[in-house]
Formats: C-alpha cells, structure tokens, sequence
C-alpha cells in the first residue's frame, strides 16, 4: 500500500470516511493480493497464521489485519 495512503488513515486504521466492512475481503481476494492459491490461503486462516473471522460457514478477512501480518513476517526475515 502507498505510503500515502497509510498517513491518511485515522488512529482506527481506516482512510477517512471508511468502515471495517469497506476493508473486509474474501478468501480469493486475498488470495488474489497475495498471488497464492485459495487453498493455501485458507489453510494459512485455518492454522491462525493469517487473522479472519468466521461468519457463520464464511471466512472473511480485514485488509488492515492481513497487511499488519504480512509487515510483521517481513520484519522477522
């Protein structure tokens, strides 16, 4: 994400006049971000690695989480 962007969020971590659902996002979305297979996205919510939230049968994923998560891993290489 631009850096831009990030000084333009609030203290909530969300861009001005957004909500969590404008950052809610699917199991092939993120897959799609990440260029990885559904599967392996799934299998990593499953075993905790990427945070989500379940919604009855549905998985559903918060950019802000997911990209906090990644940062995190990146900063452990």
């Amino acid at each position: 994400m631009a850096a831009e962007t990030l000084r333009e969020r609030d203290q909530s971590g969300l861009e001005p006049g957004a909500s969590r659902l404008d950052e809610l996002l699917t199991s092939q979305q993120v897959a799609a971000l990440l260029q990885l297979r559904v599967s392996t996205v799934e299998a990593y919510a499953r075993r905790g690695v990427l945070p989500s939230l379940k919604l009855g049968r549905h998985r559903r994923f918060l950019r802000s989480q997911v990209e906090l998560t990644l940062t995190e891993l990146a900063r452990r290489e």
